[in-house]
């Protein structure tokens, strides 16, 4: 009994320094200029371009490549940063409370909190701007991270339950 509860725990901790670690990088990378900004993901949207490019005959002059790409990668990327904070903050509460449902619900007030921050923090970096948008993109990611990592959860536990069901029907026999 006690090794299970410090096992959980020692994943709590552990998961609670992820989250922490994501947020930081988060921030950290919400404290960039809009220009360190838009080079690194103009850097990253270039190799995926050539990736692309070496499969399909890409036009590279066309404003989709140069412009349009890089924003959508841009969003992509928040989205993605969010589905997994939200995915670490439910697995850490599921972790520490063992109740899928309510992780998830203090999973989907807390996560989007940490969005918002972030958009405001931009407020003070040279060349950023804070959008409306990329918090509805923040909160969709937490959503769908939450929502993933809830229903995993639940069929665990309902797994768990049938087998425990099955051994008890067993021992009757």
């Amino acid at each position: 009994m006690k090794s299970s509860i410090w096992k959980r725990v020692i994943w709590t901790i552990g998961l609670f320094i992820l989250l922490v670690l994501l947020v930081v990088v988060s921030w950290k990378l919400s404290s960039q200029t809009g220009t360190q900004s838009n080079q690194l993901s103009m850097r990253i949207a270039d190799q995926m371009i050539d990736r692309l490019d070496k499969y399909f005959d890409l036009n590279r002059l066309d404003t989709f490549w140069k412009v349009t790409f890089n924003q959508l990668l841009r969003k992509a990327a928040h989205f993605m940063e969010y589905t997994v904070i939200g995915s670490v903050m439910c697995i850490m509460l599921n972790v520490a409370f063992k109740r899928a449902l309510p992780a998830a619900a203090v999973s989907v007030i807390i996560s989007p909190l940490f969005g918002f921050i972030d958009e405001y923090h931009q407020r003070f970096a040279p060349e950023r701007t804070p959008r409306l948008l990329d918090i509805y993109i923040d909160t969709a990611g937490v959503l769908t991270g939450v929502i993933l990592i809830t229903v995993f959860f639940l069929v665990l536990n309902y797994i768990r339950k049938l087998k425990g069901r099955i051994k008890e029907l067993e021992e009757i026999k």
